[in-house]
């Protein structure tokens, strides 16, 4: 095992002991066949994961990219089974484990400094 992917194995560990299961869904739009004049149905992906939900500091907040009442979700880049999880794009849904609905907006990180990933930052904001 390489130090890298033991460093995303120990945040997995730290994310899943002191966070809380969130749901991450991710839809993608049909696609037009112009040969047909048809839309193909869109495909809604879940995946489950572990993350932190918490405040973002005031100093962070900001009115245009972060405003008041957004969340910071830090979450593991392994899902609930502990292979990987398919990272986060702007408008994915997540739903807390109180049932929560909150849509990812920007910025969203991507902490991998050697590579790999081993958390993902993200900006959400509830409905």
């Amino acid at each position: 095992m390489t130090f890298a992917s033991r460093m995303q194995q120990t945040a997995f560990r730290l994310i899943k002991d002191k966070g809380q299961a969130v749901t991450l869904i991710h839809v993608t739009a049909g696609t037009y066949a112009p040969s047909t004049g048809a839309v193909s149905a869109q495909v809604t992906t879940t995946q489950y994961g572990y993350g932190a939900v918490i405040d973002w500091d005031s100093k962070h907040i900001d009115g245009t990219l972060i405003k008041i009442g957004d969340k910071k979700l830090l979450l593991s880049p392994l899902n609930t089974a502990g292979a990987a999880l398919t990272a986060p794009v702007l408008n994915d849904t997540i739903t807390d484990a109180a049932g929560k609905v909150y849509t990812l907006v920007a910025p969203l990180n991507t902490i991998s400094p050697a590579g790999t990933a081993l958390l993902y930052e993200c900006n959400m904001r509830g409905a």
